[in-house]
């Protein structure tokens, strides 16, 4: 976790009730023992297939505010890389499952996506990236908590698992993690307060997101 005084880890602290209840869902319990009923899962990924199609060419859009050539190349490569990573996890477990990804978007996945793209259509690379966060940070916490739990052998969603909860994905998140500090040290108060509430909103969406693929149904 970032240093305490980071705007990373005061971020971190602003959600964290969210992220608390992300762990307890049943969702995330019933994925990490293995005993989600598949039905819940296929409408999850199949949401996910749309959100991160979204996802991945709001992340090379972002990119493009991006105009340090280092912090470029670098967040250019992590979304090449991840993208590509989980579309081939997506693939391998929509051919197990048979999961029929031609499906209309939910409320919480068009919603979601209206919001990072909201915040990219600022201009503000510090307020694009804020939005753009969760997705990568706290998938990747959820990851390496339901790996920490959870027995993968045997388990059907072993490669959703162990994708998020990786070293290579965690040392992309880490390097973000970093980029989204040096962007809001040198931001104004203000900017910094619109990162925090553009980080806030898109964690609720996380847990929205999950809650939708166990319920069937939008309960904001």
């Amino acid at each position: 976790m970032a240093n305490a005084s980071s705007w990373t880890a005061q971020a971190w602290q602003a959600a964290a009730d969210i992220y608390s209840k992300i762990l307890e869902h049943p969702f995330i319990k019933e994925l990490a023992a293995g005993t989600l009923d598949p039905s819940r899962f296929d409408k999850y990924l199949a949401q996910d297939e749309l959100y991160i199609g979204n996802y991945g060419r709001q992340m090379f859009e972002l990119a493009e505010l991006i105009t340090e050539p280092e912090a470029h190349e670098m967040f250019v490569a992590f979304a090449r890389e991840g993208i590509e990573g989980e579309k081939a996890m997506h693939a391998l477990l929509i051919d197990r499952f048979g999961i029929d990804t031609q499906v209309l978007p939910s409320p919480i996945t068009a919603d979601y996506n209206a919001h990072t793209q909201a915040a990219i259509a600022t201009g503000s690379k510090e307020i694009g990236l804020a939005a753009m966060l969760p997705c990568m940070w706290v998938y990747n916490e959820v990851g390496k908590y339901i790996l920490s739990i959870a027995s993968t052998e045997g388990n059907p969603y072993r490669e959703w698992i162990q994708e998020y909860g990786n070293e290579e994905f965690t040392a992309g998140v880490n390097a973000v993690l970093k980029l989204a500090d040096s962007y809001a040290a040198a931001a104004t108060a203000e900017v910094r307060e619109a990162m925090t509430a553009a980080y806030i909103e898109a964690t609720q969406f996380e847990y929205w997101f999950w809650d939708y693929g166990y319920f069937g149904t939008d309960r904001r």
